[in-house]
């Protein structure tokens, strides 16, 4: 399931100014296929500006979302590598790849939550993602 969800849905970036522009980037497969809307993109910034970080799942994994109702077609997922990383804060190491989750409704993500927490839950296979080159690289290991 994740990595159906994930399939043409991979960027690999050198650097990005900042994690709200880190978001921004990683929606940009999810709204050009119309999957999700730009207010749902606004609404997991504004959440993270309202209740910090919390979406960094481990040292550098991030997985920004938001509510169904806030602009989601169709439940999907999105990642940005960033070699370079990114702070969410000043507390947290750089984040490297962030996981973009739309789901649209409270049980359909369900299945790739078990596939992300699977794949992360190694450790070799996040240290060979950040080291990753390109997409297909990516969605090999996956």
């Amino acid at each position: 399931m994740l990595k159906r969800m994930l399939e043409e849905n991979i960027q690999v970036i050198k650097e990005i100014e900042s994690w709200e522009e880190a978001i921004s980037c990683a929606s940009k497969p999810l709204l050009e296929k119309k999957l999700i809307e730009t207010k749902y993109v606004e609404a997991m910034i504004q959440n993270i500006r309202e209740l910090g970080p919390y979406v960094v799942l481990m040292p550098g994994v991030a997985m920004p979302h938001s509510r169904p109702e806030h602009g989601v077609n169709e439940t999907s997922m999105s990642l940005l590598k960033i070699d370079d990383g990114v702070s969410f804060s000043e507390r947290k190491e750089d984040v490297k790849l962030v996981f973009i989750l739309a789901a649209k409704d409270s049980t359909s993500h369900m299945d790739a939550i078990v596939g992300l927490t699977d794949l992360l839950e190694c450790e070799d296979r996040v240290r060979m993602l950040t080291e990753a080159k390109n997409s297909d690289e990516i969605y090999s290991i996956i």
